[in-house]
């Protein structure tokens, strides 16, 4: 807080105090009876640590709750355009590099998952899976290409203040800007050797993970708070071979 607002708040108690010590001796002067303004005075300062407390702590409480409501609202607006534009595209086309897949289609069925409300015992299922990332499986120049062409979305995410609130989304980007540094500082992607795959086979692993995961956590919001989006969002899923496909 700087001078000048501490000069402002200053005069404004001042200014309080003087039109409560003002009412006070009006009251004197008026009833000409010193005893009930002394009680009376007694009277609001017992009561003034209950105004303490409603005032600061239960209504200072709900404030900032629904401020949270409100930025986390708006992260997952954030979370949304994410996935629209390059997350699910990007899990797809890293899905390419586990030699899991199919056993993770197996024993993952999202829709069904969320149907049953079973949001808890899938997110604990999803990080303990046995997740298998070979970077010489799939095409690693197009996936250069595709976060190339994405690298000026995905830096700007960091300058959005509303991913303050959410540092697990906001380690996810960090972990999908790191693979995609990797990538671009490396000209020779088709002949890279064996120790620089299995590194790129670790980061891809690493944005794999965290995509994954922060992509059920938005499904599961949109499930409960707008199953119209839900429906469509659902049937985008990079798992599924009948998906909507992305141009």
């Amino acid at each position: 807080m700087n001078r000048k607002n501490v000069i402002h708040n200053l005069i404004i108690c001042s200014v309080l105090i003087l039109i409560s010590f003002g009412v006070y001796f009006f009251q004197i002067i008026y009833f000409n009876d010193i005893d009930q303004t002394l009680f009376l005075l007694f009277q609001d300062l017992a009561f003034l640590p209950i105004s303490v407390i409603l005032i600061s702590y239960i209504l200072e409480k709900y404030m900032n709750n629904k401020e949270k409501e409100e930025n986390f609202q708006k992260l997952q607006i954030v979370v949304s355009a994410f996935y629209s534009e390059i997350g699910t595209s990007l899990i797809k086309k890293i899905s390419e590099f586990d030699r899991n897949l199919v056993a993770f289609k197996d024993n993952f069925n999202f829709e069904e998952a969320l149907n049953k409300n079973d949001r808890k015992n899938i997110l604990k299922k999803l990080k303990s899976f046995d997740y298998d990332i070979d970077s010489s499986l799939g095409d690693l120049i197009d996936l250069k290409e595709f976060l190339l062409s994405k690298k000026t979305y995905i830096a700007r995410m960091f300058e959005n203040p509303n991913l303050l609130q959410h540092s697990r989304f906001t380690d996810m980007i960090w972990a999908v800007y790191h693979v995609l540094d990797e990538l671009e500082n490396r000209e020779k992607i088709g002949n890279l050797p064996i120790n620089d795959m299995k590194h790129l086979s670790i980061d891809l692993q690493r944005a794999y993970l965290m995509l994954i995961y922060e992509w059920f956590a938005y499904m599961a919001y949109l499930n409960k708070e707008y199953p119209y989006l839900f429906s469509l969002a659902i049937r985008k899923s990079p798992f599924e071979e009948n998906e909507i496909i992305f141009l």
